[in-house]
This record gives structure tokens, C-alpha cells and sequence, in this order.
């Protein structure tokens, strides 16, 4: 199969703006200023390709050992919240709170209740914004957050801060917007000037928590339904521009997972998606060291030519405990040993199905901290090296790397240097070949999963990731379970199945964003349980239905 037909604007130094209403760029992709600054710990110049990458100084080689230890340093700042309503506090989970900086990064911290009190303990004293789980109405939980709180002895309240940060943000992407070309109906600037309503209420009346709660919560709620609606409105005209002449190119996938699709199911497979993902995993490939294994992939991709379905091949590193073959850990901590074995399993599956995919998906969660006692810079060194093997065994095929959490949630608990940002810029800085990013977004409220958010959160990190200037390559999966102990039920698959249609529109509107793929086939043996298309008696679930109508409404 020939890699000529791939659409999906994978060329590297492709430019992207996205352009809207009245001909304008109506998408904050560049028009919007959004004040993220890479931290300082970013390439200055491109590293040599003979040379160890390093985030710290580009022409020296790094340390064996990885990223620095973490200094540990003095406490200084304590940030208290008062919360009205006690009841939030006794089911929240401490470990989903946290605060970030200026650069939207989460500062390392410790989290704990007193009395009615949500206290914030971390090493910085600056200002921060902080994010809180927090039930919305019939939505469910969300993750919130407030606008910018300085250090002070009387403790906010939290539900007021809250109501704060979602209007603020609501109020100025809606303006952003509009001046960018988004005509926006009079019965949404109602809204809007509902929510606002609310919270002025709440913020004027603190000294009667009862009414100010009352207040927020319904500001909370109204917010959130506006920034829906805002981004519902964005997407509709944002698309009808793009669509205007011709269906769009972006490419909509599933994740085999590794297996091929029962017969029964490789229809509705088909029929929703043009493009597949063929994992190739290390683990699954080479279980026993220096012995591999290739009939399921080369089923896998013998099924998707016949079916005309474009082809990822990868990732073919995945940093993840569970994606690693066992017998690698003899070895844990050895770079120099893992890293050769690493670009065997690279060098192998290039060989044998270059000409075959559309792109290569190289690396996989390299975010991830101590996968094989590997550290930071240990991982980019060898995602760097995996690309330039890439390259010299198949100069045309498009190379992308992918991240998961890409809010870095996992920063607030783990104490590691680098942000998932941090490891896009490094490569895309060392003009390595990378002709795409990858955002894994593994929504729910599960250990390692990104949580919930409102669409205009979701909004804001493309525009974010879109400042590379690179296509953008989405990974997606949805557990709207509320706990790791609860089943999913049907009701939750018409959760996501809502979550699809409102959320995944404005996504697509954006001209950087070139493949969408969901991430888990099935729910059998899946790592997020209740977030594949088919659920254990391979029964298709809503989900499926509505990424049909959206390949059928916007897509070729």
C-alpha cells in the first residue's frame, strides 16, 4: 500500500491557522495570546544527531542517570479554601487537587482537609490557580479551577473562586471569539450574562455563605452549559467554512488493541472509520528476548488493506509498566543495554512494514516518570534515536509522538522536571524529522487517566499544542464512571455517547487537529474498563453511532 494517499497533512513544517466566519482566522489556535511560556528547560538550538539529546544543554551529552534529582527545598506556601458545603469534602480524593503556576503546569504539593477547610501545602508562594474535582449539576464531576489566588491568611471561598475562574474564562474566550469573526446568537450572550449575574451575586454576599454558595453553584452551572453552547456555536461555523466545498480530510480511527475485530464487528468498523491503529507493541511482539512474533499484526494489516482503512503503524514504544516486555527488567536502569533492545524492536518492525503504513506512531506516554528506572532525559534520548532510525530505514513516511495527561496532572504527586510540553519542544526544537504530536486523552476519573473538564478546557489545550505548529493526532477514550469500583451501565454509554457530540465537534474545527482516533476497540481485557466502542458481549455501544454521524456530517 502506497504511503502517497495519506490526507491527513502529516508533511513536516506543515502551517496551520484555522479560518472561520467573514474569512477571518476565527479559531484561538494563533489569534488568541495564551500567555503559556516554555519553561526553562527547552532546546535552544538543535542537538546533534551523534550526540545524547539533553533538555539542559543541547550541545552537552546528559548524565547517565536521567533528569535531575528534585531539590528539595524549604515549605513556604499554604493556600486555604473554605468550602461551604462539608459534604464535597468528604468524598473528594486529595490527590486530584492541585494548583499551577503561570506556565499551566501543577506545582508539586500535599493536599489535606481541616474541618471545612481544603489546605494546599507546596515549596512556592506565588500566585496559582487552583483546580478542584467538583460535581456540575447532572454532568458529573469535573475538574475546575479558579482564577489566579495570591497567598493570604483569610482562606477564599472556594465555591465563589470557583464561579470566578469559569466566568472569567467563559467571558473572555467569547469575546476572543467574537472579534476573530464568531457571530454569536443574542440568546447566548443571555447566558453568559446569566452566569455572570450569579457569581456577582455570589462574590457580593460572602458574609451570607448560605446565599453566596447558593449563587456560585448556579453560576458554576450556567458556565459551564454557556461554554458548551459557545463552543457548540464555534464549531458549527467554523466547520460550515471548512466544509463549505468539501468534506474534511481529517482521518477518524479506532485502536485494534492488538487484535483483529470479531467477524461479526468488522462492519460497523469499516463503516465508521477510514483509518486504523496496529499497535506493534514491544511486549506483545518480542515476549521472549530475541524471539519475535508477527501473525497478529500482519493479520491485523492484511484485514486493513483488503478493507481500503489507512494505517498507523505503532506505538512502537510505549512507556508504560504494562507495555514493556517482562524479561527487560533484568536490565531496569541500564540505558545503554534497554536502549539497544529498544531500537532492535524499532529497527525490526520498520523493516518489515515500511511501504505498508501511512505513519509511524514511534513513542508512546514518554511523559510517563519511572517506566524501567529510565529517566527523563533517558527517555528522549531514546525516542530521539527511535526516530533517526526511522528515518534511515524510511525517509517518507510521517513520524509522530504522542503524550498522555498532556494537563501533567501527575506533576502534583510525582516529582519529575519535565512537563509533556517540555519533551514536544525538546524534539520539535532538534529538527529530528517529527511531522506530528500526539495527545492521549484518556477522559475519567481512574489513576492515570485526564479528568474531566469543561469544552472550552478542551479547547484551549489544541490551541495550546497548536502553537508547534504541527499536526495534531488525538487519542481518545471516555469512562464516565465516577469510581474505579462502579460498572459501567447503558446510562453511561449515552454519557458518552453526549460527550462525543458536544465535546469532539469543536475539536475537529480546528485546522490542526489531522487524526482522531479512539483508543480502545473493545471492553474485553481494556485498561480503562467501560471505554470501548463494543462493550464485553460485543454488543456496540452509543458511542459508535455518534462517531458515525460525525464521519457522515464533516468528514470524507
Amino acid at each position: 500500500m502506497s504511503v502517497s494517499g495519506f490526507q491527513g497533512g502529516f508533511a513536516a513544517g506543515t502551517k496551520y491557522s484555522v479560518v472561520g466566519a467573514a474569512g477571518r482566522v476565527l479559531a484561538s489556535d494563533r489569534g488568541c495570546q495564551l500567555n503559556w511560556i516554555i519553561r526553562r528547560k527547552a532546546l535552544e538550538t538543535a542537538a546533534p544527531p551523534a550526540g545524547r539529546l539533553s533538555v539542559n544543554n543541547p550541545s552537552a551529552p546528559a548524565s547517565r542517570g536521567g533528569s535531575r534529582s528534585p531539590k528539595v527545598r524549604t515549605v513556604m506556601g499554604l493556600m486555604r479554601l473554605f468550602v461551604h458545603d462539608g459534604s464535597r469534602l468528604e468524598s473528594l480524593d486529595p490527590t486530584r487537587v492541585h494548583m499551577i503556576g503561570f506556565e499551566e503546569l501543577p506545582w508539586f504539593s500535599s493536599v489535606f482537609v481541616s474541618e471545612k477547610q481544603l489546605v494546599i501545602q507546596r515549596a512556592e508562594s506565588d500566585s496559582g490557580t487552583v483546580c478542584v474535582p467538583w460535581l456540575v449539576g447532572d454532568r458529573g464531576e469535573m475538574l475546575l479551577s479558579t482564577s489566579t489566588l495570591m497567598e493570604r491568611d483569610t482562606p477564599y471561598f472556594l465555591e465563589v473562586e470557583l464561579a470566578r475562574g469559569l466566568v472569567h474564562r467563559l467571558r473572555n474566550q467569547l469575546e476572543a471569539w467574537r472579534q476573530l469573526g464568531l457571530i454569536v446568537p443574542p440568546d447566548l450572550d443571555e447566558e453568559v450574562l446569566a452566569a455572570t449575574r450569579h457569581f456577582a451575586r455570589a462574590a457580593s454576599r460572602q458574609h451570607e455563605p448560605d446565599t453566596a454558595a447558593t449563587e456560585a453553584n448556579q453560576a458554576i452551572e450556567l458556565a459551564v452549559a454557556a461554554g458548551e453552547r459557545l463552543a457548540a456555536v464555534y464549531a458549527e461555523q467554523a466547520l460550515g467554512m471548512r466544509t463549505r466545498n468539501a468534506p474534511l480530510n481529517t482521518l477518524l480511527g479506532v485502536d485494534l488493541s492488538g487484535e483483529l475485530p470479531d467477524e461479526d464487528l468488522r462492519e460497523s468498523v469499516t463503516e465508521t472509520f477510514n483509518l486504523v491503529s496496529l499497535p506493534m507493541s514491544w511486549r506483545d511482539i518480542e515476549a521472549s528476548e530475541g524471539k519475535r512474533k508477527w501473525d497478529n499484526t500482519d493479520n491485523e494489516l492484511r484485514w486493513a488493506q483488503k478493507n481500503g482503512l489507512k494505517v498507523v503503524g505503532g506505538p512502537l514504544l510505549e512507556f508504560d509498566e504494562r507495555r514493556v516486555p517482562d524479561w527487560t527488567y533484568l536490565w531496569e536502569g541500564d540505558y545503554d543495554t534497554l536502549s539497544s533492545f529498544m531500537l532492535d524492536h524499532v529497527r525490526h518492525t520498520v523493516k518489515r512494514y515500511r511501504s505498508k503504513v501511512h505513519l509511524w506512531h514511534v513513542a508512546a506516554r514518554m511523559n510517563r516518570p519511572r517506566v524501567l528506572s529510565l529517566g527523563d532525559e533517558d527517555r528522549l534520548q531514546v525516542v530521539a534515536s527511535a526516530i533517526h532510525t526511522i528515518r534511515d530505514l524510511d525517509q517518507r513516511t510521517p513520524i509522530v509522538v504522542s503524550f498522555d495527561q498532556p494537563w501533567a496532572e501527575y506533576m502534583a504527586t510525582q516529582q519529575t522536571d519535565l512537563a509533556p510540553m517540555h519533551f514536544a519542544d525538546a524534539l520539535v526544537r532538534a529538527d529530528l524529522g517529527v511531522s506530528g504530536l500526539g495527545l492521549e486523552l484518556n477522559i475519567g476519573s481512574q489513576p492515570l487517566a485526564t479528568a474531566p473538564r469543561p469544552a472550552l478546557a478542551f479547547s484551549r489545550l489544541v490551541d495550546q499544542w497548536g502553537l508547534f505548529e504541527l499536526p495534531l493526532f488525538l487519542m481518545l477514550t471516555i469512562d464516565t464512571r465516577r469510581s474505579k469500583d462502579k460498572q459501567a451501565d447503558g446510562g453511561h454509554s449515552h454519557t458518552r455517547a453526549e460527550w462525543v457530540e458536544r465535546y469532539l465537534p469543536p475539536l475537529l474545527a480546528k485546522n490542526c487537529v489531522q487524526v482522531v482516533v479512539w483508543n480502545q476497540l473493545s471492553d474485553k481485557g481494556a485498561e480503562f474498563p467501560g471505554a470501548g466502542l463494543f462493550d464485553d458481549q460485543d454488543q456496540p455501544k452509543p458511542v459508535l453511532n455518534a462517531l458515525a454521524a460525525l464521519r457522515k456530517q464533516y468528514l470524507a
